[in-house]
């Protein structure tokens, strides 16, 4: 079954949304991710509390979301700071020109674990339009069991 570009988005806001209220996440109370340029943005990333627990090899492919606030007429695009030896990201990860409202996923930051040691991680969110840089931490838990 192919969907069109909206009924795509709608399904990932049913998930997004359906994900968020299991782990407690409340987008719209989330504040925003940090700046790291000083070019004023018509955007902004939402700083959602985001926790993974993955097995070391987990074989899944794993994600955090980015959910954006705002319009954007440049690509966004994303990645990692931070992350532990031994996970691959995936990528492009990237949103095309558009708008978000703070409430539905733009981009499936995705990444795949592979012989990553054991531990708590707070690795950063990072997106960029190739002016401005935004990012936000997330919680990555590798354990032997979740």
């Amino acid at each position: 079954m192919k969907f069109t570009h909206t009924a795509s988005r709608i399904a990932v806001a049913v998930v997004a949304t359906t994900l968020l209220a299991l782990s407690g996440g409340t987008p719209g109370s989330a504040a925003p991710g940090t700046t790291t340029t000083h070019t004023p943005s018509t955007w902004t990333l939402v700083d959602l509390p985001q926790r993974l627990c993955a097995t070391p090899d987990d074989p899944r492919a794993l994600y955090f979301f980015v959910v954006l606030d705002g319009t954007w007429s440049a690509p966004i695009t994303a990645d990692y700071t931070g992350m532990p030896v031994g996970v691959e990201v995936y990528s492009p990860l990237t949103a095309l020109p558009g708008s978000g409202d703070g409430h539905v996923v733009q981009i499936l930051a995705a990444f795949r674990l592979s012989g990553v040691a054991p531990g708590r991680y707070v690795p950063q969110l990072r997106v960029t339009d190739g002016a401005v840089t935004q990012s936000a931490p997330v919680v990555l838990d590798v354990r032997s069991s979740c």
